[in-house]
């Protein structure tokens, strides 16, 4: 999903910029009710560094992390610890073959269990299932949503039965393919990445008033899993990513943006939060799999 207008230009939003207020209503509900974020500027200090560019003429622009400081006693707190524990559990190439393990099922059992029972997710779940659009019991809105976004499926050219790709690893842990870098859109993913010296921030895109640095940036960073080899690394020219969201609001979002793109059978979906505008942006993958769900600034041409 390198979906963001690659020409990305200075103007945050055009004067026709009109939200869905239904889906806008819902995401301020939930915005009120997730007291789980981090405090940008307290939990969560970034350091934007310069401006780059998209494409062929762009270079790393940054020496510095983007990540100036961030909190550890976050991952403390009950689903950022869950999910955090679910980062690991992937293979980034496309097309290398899934492999879930027992351990591995526990863990995204958990991190569902408390998904589910956080405000975010709860008003979700009461609004589609008011529509018929997932289930309304618990136990069985659970399976639902582990098949949203725990099911394998096969993004690339996967040998074996399983598949190499879900949504839950397409949209928070990252993905490479032929040496660019599809997904990611986690802050999380990427304090986790950058401190392990295997993430390298190359400078914002865009111009400086068009960052949001209290809610969402456009940025370009390098992804490479091998630091011994010396090559420089898979490339995200223009990614975004929203600041400090607690993992259950972003899979409620995603959640949330996904079904009803697939509902209305939309992928451009203007919202607001409060002040804050910007775009959802879903795709359905075959026909049923959650292929990518982001937010950007703009829409996807």
């Amino acid at each position: 999903s390198s979906g963001i207008n690659a020409e990305y230009g200075g103007s945050v939003m055009s004067d026709d910029f009109e939200p869905i207020e239904e889906l806008s209503d819902v995401l301020l509900h939930m915005w009120k009710e997730d007291h789980n974020r981090a405090n940008v500027g307290e939990d969560l200090i970034l350091n934007m560094g310069r401006r780059t560019f998209t494409r062929e003429q762009s270079d790393d622009k940054c020496s510095e992390p983007l990540m100036e400081y961030v909190s550890e006693e976050l991952f403390d707190r009950e689903s950022y610890k869950r999910f955090y524990d679910l980062l690991d559990n992937y293979e980034s190439e496309v097309g290398v073959e899934e492999v879930m393990t027992k351990h591995e099922i526990i863990e995204m059992k958990k991190f569902i269990d408390v998904v589910v029972s956080s405000r975010p997710m709860q008003i979700v779940q009461e609004y589609l299932a008011r529509k018929d659009w997932a289930p309304a019991e618990e136990e069985d809105f659970k399976d639902w949503l582990w098949d949203v976004w725990f099911t394998l499926y096969k993004r690339g050219r996967a040998r074996g039965r399983s598949g190499d790709s879900s949504g839950f690893e397409h949209v928070f842990v990252g993905e490479i393919r032929n040496g660019s870098v599809i997904g990611f859109h986690n802050w999380i993913q990427f304090y986790r990445l950058e401190k392990m010296g295997k993430v390298d921030y190359r400078g914002f895109i865009g111009g400086k008033r068009t960052q949001d640095t209290d809610f969402m940036i456009t940025i370009q960073f390098s992804w490479d899993e091998d630091l011994d080899d010396k090559e420089e690394g898979a490339v995200k020219y223009v990614g975004g990513t929203l600041l400090g969201t607690s993992p259950e609001f972003e899979m409620a979002m995603y959640t949330l943006a996904w079904v009803y793109g697939k509902e209305k059978g939309v992928v451009n979906m203007p919202v607001t939060i409060g002040e804050h505008e910007f775009w959802l942006i879903a795709h359905v993958y075959k026909g049923k799999y959650l292929g990518t769900c982001f937010a950007s600034r703009t829409p996807q041409r």
